[in-house]
């Protein structure tokens, strides 16, 4: 045999290697999830994020497999087949560690759109309140707690924030002394430390929720 068939043998060898599948998929999937969330927190990125989670449980599950494969193998003996488990058990740390990240975001995705969902609940608490007092908007959001309109807690708080808040509300709000019928102005908007990195539900006085950035 020629040095080049040698090289080329040698190369469909790797081509043809579960190994070589299984780690470049790793990198497509984990490409994938680090690129950030949609700047919609709509049913789109739940999806994306729910089709990652479920390919990276998948190759998980292959890698296992082949470990399992290589280690009750009788062809294949002594310390290659002790690197050969040993690769499939590393590939099998790299998706577990992989598929750990992409629950955490899929989760993030999950609380950006119940944290949306707060946001609307609150305003159209606004709007009776405004249509009750000539069109302004309540004075803090805890009026609207304490007078009824809006008497769920739960509704001010960001179920994305980990650390503990003094205040009322997850939520700041800009909306004492005006009115709703005001050119659109930003009535709320979530707090630092509501969720990870920058990102930020905006509520405007026209009722609209918009991410930043």
């Amino acid at each position: 045999m020629s040095e080049a068939e040698k090289t080329s043998f040698r190369w469909r060898k790797i081509l043809l290697c579960p190994a070589t599948w299984l780690a470049f998929f790793w990198c497509v999937l984990a490409l994938l999830g680090f690129v950030p969330l949609l700047p919609t927190s709509g049913e789109g990125a739940l999806d994306r994020e729910g089709f990652l989670v479920f390919a990276g449980f998948i190759f998980l599950l292959l890698s296992l497999g082949f470990a399992l494969v290589s280690l009750l193998s009788r062809k294949v003996r002594g310390r290659k087949k002790a690197g050969k488990t040993l690769l499939y058990l590393f590939l099998a740390f790299l998706w577990l560690s992989l598929e750990v990240f992409l629950i955490g975001r899929a989760n993030e995705c999950v609380e950006r759109i119940a944290c949306g969902s707060n946001l609307k609940s609150i305003y159209l608490s606004m709007e009776q309140y405004a249509a009750d007092y000539d069109g302004f908007f309540p004075p803090e959001l805890k009026t609207l707690h304490d007078s009824g309109y809006l008497s769920d807690d739960r509704v001010y708080r960001c179920t994305s924030r980990t650390r503990p808040n003094a205040e009322f509300s997850d939520y700041l709000y800009f909306g004492r002394g005006r009115k709703l019928k005001e050119p659109p102005f930003l009535l709320m908007r979530d707090r630092d430390g509501n969720h990870p990195g920058v990102y930020r539900n905006n509520l405007y006085s026209n009722g609209q929720v918009l991410p930043e950035p």
